[in-house]
């Protein structure tokens, strides 16, 4: 292996590392979603009443009793392996086939969430989130297993690691209206610190009540 690839390994490897989980995590608001991390990897979860009502219905079919459904983005080898090896690693740093992961889960986030970020959406930023995941899958939408198991759709795009699924998260905030970066953002900390920035930017911007109720 070379140097320049002996070191974007390690940093790969170095972003699957698990921090102490947070023991109370931020979920959806009404009307708005969250970003939840799990080793390396971010995901979108969307409110089930929101996929149930509108055009990624499909992806709900199979799982009536689910609270929340995640959808992220990864390196197909990747995200099919028991165990990534060495050998997905490297994969990782070439890049190669991607794909859109979608599970159906118990709670308001994945069980395995470590940490995450809620926040609201725009006027219209809900639909330009489907718009943005239907566009990002190469086949129709299908249901996802009830039981929280992995649904892996081939993606449109290709996995770099110029563009990961960190990327494709921002990518999908930024769809949808809010100001996050995209450009530059590859690693879990880049996006969490990047999402907790917008977090503030819109808690200063939510109006005050007066003890009084007057805002």
């Amino acid at each position: 292996m070379t140097p320049r690839r002996s070191l974007l390994a390690s940093a790969l490897l170095g972003a699957c590392a698990a921090p102490v989980p947070a023991p109370l995590l931020p979920v959806p608001a009404p009307g708005g979603i969250a970003v939840a991390a799990e080793a390396w990897h971010t995901d979108l979860c969307l409110p089930a009443g929101l996929l149930r009502a509108g055009p990624l219905a499909p992806f709900a079919g199979a799982a009536p009793a689910a609270q929340g459904f995640a959808f992220g983005f990864g390196l197909d080898s990747w995200m099919r392996a028991d165990r990534p090896s060495l050998a997905e690693v490297l994969g990782a740093v070439s890049g190669g086939p991607a794909v859109v992961s979608v599970r159906a889960t118990p709670g308001p986030l994945p069980p395995g969430a470590e940490d995450s970020v809620a926040l609201r959406l725009p006027r219209g930023g809900a639909e330009a989130i489907a718009a943005f995941i239907l566009g990002s899958i190469a086949t129709p939408p299908v249901a996802a297993p009830p039981g929280g198991s992995w649904l892996l759709l081939p993606a449109r795009r290709g996995y770099t690691l110029g563009f990961t699924c960190n990327t494709w998260v921002m990518e999908a905030l930024a769809a949808a209206g809010l100001p996050v970066p995209v450009a530059g953002i590859r690693l879990r900390g880049e996006a969490m610190a990047a999402l907790r920035d917008e977090a503030r930017r819109q808690a200063a911007a939510q109006p005050v009540s007066s003890p009084g109720g007057v805002t």
